[in-house]
């Protein structure tokens, strides 16, 4: 199994633990795959969406700092759903600072 199909099935089974609502377990499988700059929004949108509900927003701002990073200099330029995924990033992380004051 390549790195890519890994990743994959990190986020499948993270979906699966959230489902089940086992939320440290999906979030050490997205963080293990935010850590290996995965080009796709999902780990980073959920890990968002998990740290906002836990009130932990020094992780949110992480994550999406990260997310960022990854869009801007590891994903392909010419890739279709950059632009757009790394745009939705940027606002969420204005929108955080915004709650932070």
């Amino acid at each position: 199994m390549n790195k890519f199909d890994k990743q994959v099935d990190r986020n499948l089974k993270g979906i699966e633990y959230e489902k089940s609502s086992e939320l440290n377990k999906a979030i050490n499988l997205y963080e293990k795959n935010i850590a290996e700059n995965f080009e796709g929004n999902h780990p980073y949108d959920r890990l968002a969406i998990i740290y906002r509900k836990q009130g932990k927003l020094e992780d949110e701002i992480r994550v999406l700092q990260k997310a960022i990073f990854v869009f801007e200099n590891i994903v392909y330029k010419s890739r279709m759903d950059r632009k757009p995924k790394l745009e939705k990033f940027k606002k969420r992380l204005v929108k955080v600072h915004e709650l932070m004051g």
